[in-house]
């Protein structure tokens, strides 16, 4: 769906009279498939730098970006995109700038209303669409800015950080629907702060920090390759205990466990979440792997 090779981009900048160049992105590649596709990095990291690029509102200094396999001015009508920071006229309501955005993709005066009706449902807007956008919290307008991503059935949707301002709720719906479009067989990509998001509602994920990208891979994996150990939950004399053992002790003392006539409860990973791995990542640290584990045990 997405294809993204060796891009670079460099700033000029001018400063005290001299023109100084910024590199944003250093050479990224990654592809993205039928899949939904987080990508995460701290500020100042190239995200939003590369999804621009990607819409094509600006150009790389080197490097190649290709959607379907194309430009993508030639597959837009394909494509659902949500900026980190919409402009949006606060003075119409939130029906007109829907119906505006039914204009833009020339979406029949018959299939509008059915249309509409369905994506306010989606985003839980039923009964604010008659009023005007300033007397929207900052959730509603992300919501309804959501909703407008949808307007033309897009295959591929692109959003820069679409939880932003939404509180649990609203963040809870907008995955929701992340969801049901992957059901669906459509593909998301999209960036965010919140990794808790990311890795439940994410197939792979890639990680970008100072225009390089550190890691790239599915969330299943990476959490995986993290692994430190297991904490099994076990009955001893009636009593519920419980014991941390390394990956590579799980089997000899699950055999202990059952030679001692002991009635195991439970066994649970004991691994590092994505959030921990980003915030190693972005600080420099060394993460231990499960394979460095196993080296040192």
């Amino acid at each position: 769906m997405i294809e993204v090779k060796n891009l670079k981009k460099i700033f000029e900048k001018e400063k005290f009279l001299r023109k100084e160049k910024i590199t944003v992105l250093k050479g990224i590649s990654f592809k993205v498939d039928r899949e939904v596709f987080g990508f995460i990095g701290p500020n100042g990291a190239g995200k939003t730098t590369t999804i621009k690029i990607i819409m094509d509102f600006i150009k790389p200094t080197s490097g190649e970006v290709r959607v379907f396999g194309k430009n993508i001015n030639e597959v837009k009508e394909k494509v659902g995109f949500l900026p980190e920071r919409p402009f949006i006229y606060s003075s119409i309501k939130g029906i007109e700038y829907l119906q505006f955005c039914c204009d833009v993709y020339g979406i029949p005066y018959f299939e509008r209303k059915k249309k509409i009706s369905k994506l306010l449902e989606l985003v839980d807007l039923v009964g604010a669409e008659e009023k005007t956008i300033s007397s929207y919290s900052k959730g509603m307008v992300q919501r309804l800015l959501f909703a407008s991503t949808l307007i033309n059935d897009p295959d591929l949707l692109i959003l820069d950080e679409p939880m932003s301002g939404l509180d649990p709720i609203g963040r809870s719906i907008i995955a929701n629907v992340i969801k049901d479009l992957k059901s669906q067989g459509k593909t998301v990509f999209y960036s965010s702060h919140i990794i808790q998001d990311v890795e439940r509602l994410s197939d792979r994920v890639a990680v970008i920090i100072d225009g390089e990208i550190k890691l790239c891979d599915s969330v299943s994996s990476i959490v995986s390759k993290y692994l430190k150990g297991y904490l099994i939950t076990f009955k001893e004399n009636m009593q519920l205990k419980t014991e941390e053992v390394k990956k590579d002790h799980l089997w000899m003392e699950l055999e202990k466990l059952k030679s001692m006539k002991c009635e195991i409860v439970s066994v649970e990973p004991l691994r590092l979440s994505l959030e921990d791995i980003f915030v190693k990542l972005v600080k420099g640290e060394g993460i231990e792997s499960s394979s460095n584990s196993k080296a040192n045990s």
